[in-house]
């Protein structure tokens, strides 16, 4: 069964297509070469292809991602179920350029006022809808080795609106395909590595190659095709991609005009990813726009170099239960089942592309209000659940908050039972349990599970999330 968290990772992530590399940049080229069939330049003069990091003028921009092929679902016993996927995504942005916060990939920061941000996805025939809200259309951008990193200046986001936000052919990534140095009709070069890693969106690299030529130019625009493939890994997932991808640049206003980028990826069923056999491709134009929108120079102004405190946070919502929680983004939501006998979501700390621990959890029965579930009879609940996992309780506490919120706290050691037809083999483990309860009533619970040599690495991050937790009005 597709499940939402599944859904969820289909909708960030890339697609990949069977056809050969080279297919994929005739069919790009044969697209855009039209508009520069006549009065070319000769290769004798060097064009200056680049646009300063210190441009103040606003950009408006329109792109369509179109997204075709299979999604890859783990089932209980083992085996996959291969799914069709479609989807679209549009968007429309304003954009101004931001300072450098550092080198190479850090120096590519603007900031956004998104108009419009949607994307449909099916999968096996059933359709979900992602938009941005317009309380969080301002959108911060910065580059980073390991792909684009956006936040919203008005607050949090939520992991669905990242992932929608995390656009394949992105412009601004674009610009650092772009030349060093001027060059020539028919010249080449090799961007640095981490371009193609940024473009990819690809964590840990190992293996990459991409290469660049000024195909053709008139004294009105160039045309520079790019093509690279890259392998490594995304959230632990061994992933392959393919690019390749044509670009115009407008010489008259010393920027990017349009591009088509299509992207072959291939990776495997991971700790929180399916696996993905797809291909997506990214259509966009952009031009100087005499509209900044909400891009004020006042605006741009207030922007820092670097995220303020908790800017880059995420909410995690589960609007049935009335509940809320803020996290990092190391934290992704694996499954969510909010209705039946059992409801639960469960989240999973990925760090390094390892996973460190994984969250479930749930609402839990309201209680009379000023009261709370006796610590003993949560103790034998978790015995209870845990039966022969069971071994001792290492620490038991009752954490007061400010706001009258009550946390009981229990950390237990045990073993993991696996059994096969070789025999039984035990994997020690810990949980760390949580029980919430409101002033009003209100409880719900929590269960992490972390290996005892990755409990300092998880270090506080179980008791941050706990306390995060926030008691709204259930809706439907």
């Amino acid at each position: 069964m597709l499940t939402s968290g599944s859904l969820r990772l289909v909708q960030q992530s890339l697609s990949i297509l069977r056809n050969s590399l080279r297919n994929m940049l005739l069919v790009v080229l044969s697209l855009c070469a039209g508009s520069l069939c006549d009065q070319a330049y000769g290769q004798e003069e060097a064009l200056r292809l680049a646009e300063t990091y210190s441009d103040t003028r606003t950009f408006s921009t329109q792109s369509t991602i179109t997204t075709s092929g299979k999604v890859q679902a783990a089932k209980a016993d083992g085996t996959k179920d291969d799914l069709e996927l479609s989807a679209t995504v549009t968007f429309d942005y304003l954009s101004r350029r931001l300072p450098p916060s550092g080198r190479d990939a850090e120096a590519l920061r603007e900031v956004r006022d998104f108009r419009n941000a949607q994307l449909v996805t099916k999968v096996a025939g059933y359709e979900t809808e992602t938009t941005l809200p317009d309380d969080r259309g301002l959108v911060v951008v910065t580059g980073s080795r390991e792909g684009l990193i956006s936040y919203s200046s008005q607050g949090s986001l939520t992991r669905e609106t990242v992932d929608l936000l995390e656009i394949p052919g992105d412009a601004l990534a674009l610009l650092a395909v772009l030349p060093l140095t001027d060059v020539r009709v028919g010249e080449e070069w090799n961007p640095a590595d981490w371009v193609l890693q940024m473009l990819t969106g690809i964590e840990a690299v190992e293996t990459t190659e991409m290469k660049c030529k000024l195909e053709q130019a008139t004294p009105a625009a160039a045309r520079v095709t790019f093509s690279g493939k890259i392998k490594g890994q995304k959230l632990g997932t061994n992933t392959a991609v393919n690019v390749a991808g044509v670009l115009l640049f407008d010489l008259k206003s010393q920027s990017l005009s349009q591009a088509k980028t299509v992207y072959a990826v291939s990776s495997e069923v991971g700790t929180v990813n399916p696996g993905l056999d797809m291909r997506v491709t990214t259509v966009l134009t952009r031009k100087v726009s005499e509209d900044s929108g909400r891009l004020t120079d006042a605006v741009v102004s207030q922007i820092p170099l670097e995220p303020a405190a908790g800017a880059l946070a995420l909410k995690y919502v589960a609007p049935p239960w009335g509940l809320t929680l803020t996290h990092e983004r190391d934290w992704h939501l694996f499954q969510a089942v909010y209705d039946g006998g059992a409801p639960v979501a469960i989240l999973r700390l990925v760090e390094l592309g390892s996973l460190v621990a994984q969250c479930n959890f749930s609402p839990a029965p309201t209680v009379l209000g000023g009261t709370m579930t006796p610590l003993e009879s949560f103790e034998s609940d978790i015995q209870q659940s845990l039966g022969e996992r069971f071994g001792d309780i290492i620490s038991r506490e009752t954490i007061p908050l400010e706001d009258g919120r009550r946390i009981h706290r229990v950390a237990v050691s045990g073993n993991v039972v696996i059994k096969s037809k070789e025999g039984r083999s035990d994997i020690p483990m810990n949980w760390i349990y949580y029980l919430v309860t409101t002033a009003q009533g209100r409880q719900a619970s929590f269960v992490f599970s972390v290996e005892p040599a990755l409990l300092e690495q998880l270090k506080d991050r179980d008791r941050e999330l706990v306390q995060s937790l926030g008691f709204v009005a259930p809706s439907r």
